[in-house]
């Protein structure tokens, strides 16, 4: 529990930009926000034994994805629009 609460707390950075900006969020800033998830997210996933290394990854893809998803409906995804 104490490993997911750190994950929560180091990332979620496409929540946070949404959050801290709302419509103002650029693309470099969306796309570094998801590639620091993913990155935060596979690493602290890799500390549980019983993950693989390829099951950490796809740990990190998926919270990336909740987090993104999460993030889009607080308005981080406006540059994405037409």
């Amino acid at each position: 529990m104490l490993r997911m609460a750190l994950v929560v707390s180091l990332s979620g950075c496409v929540i946070g930009a949404g959050v801290a900006r709302k419509d103002r969020v650029s693309l470099p800033l969306l796309v570094g926000a998801v590639a620091v998830d993913l990155v935060v997210g596979s690493l602290v996933f890799a500390q549980f034994d019983s993950l693989s290394t390829s099951g950490a990854i796809a740990s990190g893809v998926a919270f990336t994805a909740v987090d993104f998803g999460v993030g889009c409906v607080l308005g981080a995804c406006a540059v994405l629009r037409p």
